[in-house]
């Protein structure tokens, strides 16, 4: 960021004992009109167009207030210029906030008479609704996965299912940008498209900030922080062919009994295929507490240990009746 002194001025005051306003916060430390003194609470920055330069003026450090009759004295002052008690033990005056005057003013409090603030409450209770929603949606979630009652379960029946994909190579059309194009690929075509974007410094945007300097002026300093833009990067597009594998069928054995000589499907595979992933299930069937069915998935060797009409305690979800096959324990 860079910055810029544009100058310093004074703070202003309004007297709290004969209303006169704008006092100057350097200049006036009583009050001209009935000598009160200047309370540094009380300081504010004016209002733009109403500045009052400060011209060689030496800066010493913030203003003490005096603990006996607070009234603020310069930095370097001993004693008290108001009651002449020693200003040994004095604190600094509390300084006003950084003052951006370019900034948009805050916008203004609901008026409870009117409905608490109309377009703004509407988007608050809106927002509010959203999030009540999600709440719920998750607090569901969770309690499909997590909130389960314990439940007799009766084995009813079994499946398995073990399956082949075969895999076939051919040509195939895909694109990439030219650094991603594998070696293999032929009728190569490129053309020049937009890849990214990326960030270039396009000027810079300033505000002017006002800083309280606790003696009764403030300094007024431009920020200025640099701006960017999006420029496009371009690159070569390119479409091609290329051999590639791809699932042609998928080959399956099944059965519903444990007592099932349980094998892989046997291939023939033709010219170009090649074997690929294979897959197994292992379903077994309830009746839950004598009525309700349901079922759950499992490996083949717990799979094989529930026999057909068994009866086991476990656990089932409340909200979906699923059922937990790693908490059955045989009756």
């Amino acid at each position: 960021m860079r910055t810029e002194d544009v100058g310093r001025y004074q703070m202003l005051w309004d007297c709290p004992f004969c209303g006169t306003e704008k006092l100057l916060g350097l200049d006036h430390r009583h009050c001209p009109s009935c000598g009160g003194a200047q309370d540094p609470d009380k300081r504010y920055y004016p209002p733009e167009g109403e500045e009052i330069a400060v011209e060689d003026h030496p800066f010493h450090g913030a203003d003490r207030e005096c603990p006996n009759c607070s009234t603020p004295n310069s930095a370097q002052a001993t004693f008290c210029g108001n009651c002449g008690s020693p200003l040994d033990e004095a604190a600094a005056v509390k300084r006003k906030a950084d003052q951006r005057p370019d900034d948009p003013p805050p916008p203004p409090e609901p008026d409870p008479a009117k409905g608490g603030g109309g377009k703004g409450s509407r988007k608050g209770c809106a927002f509010f609704v959203v999030v009540l929603l999600f709440v719920g949606f998750a607090a569901f979630c969770l309690m499909s996965t997590f909130w389960k009652k314990d439940a007799s379960v009766t084995v009813t029946g079994h499946s398995w299912t073990r399956s082949i994909t075969v895999e076939k190579q051919g040509t195939a059309t895909a694109s990439a940008w030219k650094e991603s194009v594998p070696k293999d690929a032929t009728n190569i075509v490129c053309k020049k498209e937009q890849q990214s974007t990326k960030k270039v410094e396009s000027g810079e945007e300033c505000k002017t900030v006002r800083k309280d300097k606790g003696d009764g002026t403030y300094d007024k300093v431009k920020e200025c922080s640099p701006t960017y833009k999006d420029e496009p990067v371009y690159g070569q597009k390119c479409s091609y062919r290329t051999q590639k594998w791809t699932t042609a069928r998928t080959e399956k054995a099944q059965g519903n009994s444990t007592g099932d000589r349980i094998a892989w499907p046997q291939l023939k595979l033709q010219s170009g295929e090649r074997q690929g992933a294979r897959t197994e299930t292992y379903v077994v069937k309830f009746k839950v507490d004598g009525s309700d069915s349901g079922s759950c998935d499992t490996n083949q060797q717990r799979w094989a240990t529930l026999e057909d009409g068994s009866t086991w305690n476990g656990k089932i979800s409340v909200i979906s009746s699923s059922i937990d096959c790693d908490s059955l324990t045989r009756k």
